[in-house]
C-alpha cells in the first residue's frame, strides 16, 4: 500500500492545483450551475466542469507510471495495465460527452448514445462480466450485460451528484474498497489502475465538499461512474470466489439503488424517467432536518459500511458472507423505510392490504355500470343502473333528480361516519351519494359514476352545466356537501 502512495500523491497534487484554475476560468466564461427553487440546493452560481481537473490528474499519474517514475510499480506486460491503456479512447469519449453537455447541452438520448458508444468500445476490448457458467451463456448476452452495467454506473454517479461532495466522496469510498480488495487478492494491475483516481478524487474533494466552490459536472460524474464500472468488471474477471464476485456490485450498491429507486418512483408517478425532481435520497434526508454537510456525512457513512461489506465478501467463508449480505439487506430496508417515500407506502398498502383487489372490484362494477347506461332507453333505466351499482359498491344512500323527477333509495343504514355528497349533473339535475369517508376507494367512485350519468342524461336532451374554469374542465362536476 505504501508503494502506491507516490501515485496517489501525484494525482492528488495535480488535481488540487488545477481545480481552482478551472473553477475560475469556467466561472469567468459563465459555464456555471445556477440555483433554482425546484431542486438545486446551492444559493449562487457555481462552475461545473471540475471533471476536467480529474481526467488530467488521472492521465498524468498513469503517464508517470508508464514512464517509470516509480520503478518497480509498472509492469507493461500485466494484462490489467494493458487493458487500462486500451481503454483510454472510451474514457476520453465518456468525458467528452459530459463536457459537451456541461458547456453546450445535450438531450438525455444524445448523452445516452455517447455512453453506449464508450461502453460498447470497452466491451469490444474485453471488459466484460465473468458470469458463473459463462461457457453456457451466449457471448452476446455477456457483452450486453457488461455494456448495460457500464452505462448504469455512469448514470448512477451522475444521478447522486446533487449535493456538495456527495458523488465525489462516495466514489472515493467505493474506489478505496476496490483497491483494498485488489491488494488483498494480489491483483497489482487493478490496484495501480485505481490508485490515480483515488488521488484525483482526494484533491478535488477539498473544493467540492460543502460549501462547494466547484462541481464535478457531467464530465466528472459520468467519468468516475464509468471508471468504477470498468474497475468492477476487471475485478470480476480475475476472481472466482463465490460471493466475492459480487464485490463491485456491493461496493456501488448505494448509487445503483438510487438509480433503481428513481426509475421506480417516476414510473409510479407516471413521469418521464429523465425528468428531475426533489425526491432523491439526499433530498429525503435533508427533509428530515439534516444540514447539507451532515447529509453528505451520513451518506458517506452508508457508503463506508457498504464498502466494508464488499471487502469482507471477498475474504469470508460462503456461509458467513451470505449472513453478512442478508444483514446488510435488512439494515438497508430499515433505512429505506425511514425515508418515508409516499409512493412505496401507498404501493405497499395497494399490494398487501387489499387495495389491489378492491380497485379491481370497483373497476369491474364501473365497467358494468357503463354497459348498463349504454343500454338505458330512459331516465328510469339510468336510475336503475345507478342504484344497482351503488348497492354493489356499499354506498349507504343514493338519489337522483332529473327533469323534475326525483328518485332516492336508502341502500343500508347510515353509520356514524357516513356523509352525503351532492353532485350537480345538469341545469335541472343532481345526484346525492351517501358514502363512508373512511373508504377512499368508495369516495373515488363518486366522480366517475356521476360523470357517466351526466353524459348519458345529456343524450336525453339535458344540457350540461357551463364549465366555469380550467380546473373544472378536467372534472366537469360541481360538488357541494349536504348534511347527512
Amino acid at each position: 500500500m505504501l508503494a502506491l502512495l507516490p501515485v496517489i500523491l501525484s494525482s492528488l497534487i495535480v488535481c488540487f492545483v488545477l481545480t481552482p484554475f478551472f473553477r475560475d476560468f469556467f466561472g469567468f466564461l459563465g459555464v456555471v450551475d445556477r440555483p433554482d427553487a425546484f431542486r438545486k440546493t446551492h444559493s449562487h452560481p457555481i462552475p461545473r466542469v471540475g471533471g476536467l481537473a480529474l481526467v488530467i490528474a488521472y492521465f498524468v499519474a498513469l503517464l508517470a507510471l508508464a514512464l517509470g517514475w516509480w520503478k518497480g510499480l509498472f509492469n507493461p506486460s500485466d494484462p490489467t495495465i494493458r487493458l487500462v491503456a486500451r481503454l483510454s479512447p472510451a474514457i476520453i469519449l465518456i468525458f467528452a460527452v459530459g463536457l459537451y453537455d456541461d458547456v453546450r447541452g445535450l438531450t438525455p438520448w444524445q448523452k445516452l448514445a455517447g455512453q453506449f458508444g464508450a461502453a460498447i468500445y470497452a466491451s469490444w476490448i474485453g471488459i466484460r462480466f465473468a458470469m458463473p457458467m459463462a461457457h453456457k451463456v451466449p457471448e452476446f448476452v455477456v457483452a450486453v450485460v457488461g455494456i448495460l452495467w457500464l452505462v448504469l454506473c455512469a448514470n448512477a454517479f451522475n444521478l447522486i451528484d446533487g449535493l456538495d461532495g456527495l458523488a465525489t466522496g462516495v466514489a472515493l469510498i467505493a474506489s478505496a474498497s476496490l483497491l483494498f480488495a485488489a491488494l488483498i487478492h494480489h491483483n497489482p494491475g487493478l490496484a495501480l489502475a485505481i490508485t490515480p483516481l483515488i488521488g484525483a478524487l482526494l484533491g478535488f474533494l477539498y473544493y467540492n465538499f460543502n460549501p462547494a466552490s466547484i462541481f464535478l459536472g457531467d464530465c466528472g460524474s459520468l467519468l468516475i461512474g464509468f471508471l468504477l464500472g470498468c474497475y468492477g468488471l476487471m475485478w470480476n474477471q480475475h476472481v472466482d470466489i463465490g460471493l466475492g464476485m459480487l464485490a463491485p456490485v456491493i461496493a456501488l450498491a448505494f448509487p445503483m439503488f438510487e438509480v433503481a429507486l428513481s426509475i421506480l418512483r417516476r414510473f409510479l408517478r407516471y413521469r418521464p424517467i429523465f425528468t428531475s425532481d426533489r425526491n432523491h435520497i439526499h433530498h429525503r434526508i435533508l427533509s428530515l432536518g439534516f444540514s447539507h454537510r451532515d447529509t453528505a456525512l451520513v451518506l458517506y457513512g452508508v457508503a463506508a459500511l457498504i464498502a466494508v461489506v464488499a471487502v469482507l465478501e471477498t475474504i469470508l467463508q460462503p456461509r458467513f458472507a451470505s449472513a453478512l449480505l442478508l444483514l446488510l439487506l435488512a439494515v438497508s430496508y430499515v433505512g429505506f423505510r425511514a425515508l418515508r417515500y409516499p409512493e412505496f407506502g401507498i404501493l405497499g398498502r395497494f399490494l398487501f392490504a387489499g387495495g389491489l383487489r378492491r380497485a379491481l372490484r370497483n373497476n369491474i362494477y364501473l365497467h358494468e355500470y357503463e354497459a348498463s347506461l349504454a343500454a338505458a332507453k330512459s331516465v328510469e333505466e339510468c336510475w336503475q343502473a345507478l342504484r344497482q351499482t351503488c348497492r354493489e359498491t356499499n354506498f349507504s344512500y343514493v338519489s337522483m333528480h332529473a327533469n323534475g323527477r326525483y328518485f332516492e333509495d336508502e341502500l343500508r343504514p347510515s353509520s356514524a361516519t357516513s356523509r352525503r355528497l351532492q353532485v350537480t349533473l345538469a341545469r335541472s339535475g343532481d345526484a346525492t351519494f351517501g358514502h363512508d369517508p373512511t373508504m377512499p376507494i368508495q369516495a373515488m367512485l363518486i366522480a366517475p359514476l356521476a360523470e357517466r350519468l351526466q353524459e348519458k342524461l345529456t343524450l336525453f336532451g339535458m344540457a350540461p352545466q357551463r364549465i366555469a374554469s380550467e380546473a373544472s374542465r378536467e372534472l366537469p362536476l360541481t360538488n357541494r356537501a349536504v348534511a347527512g
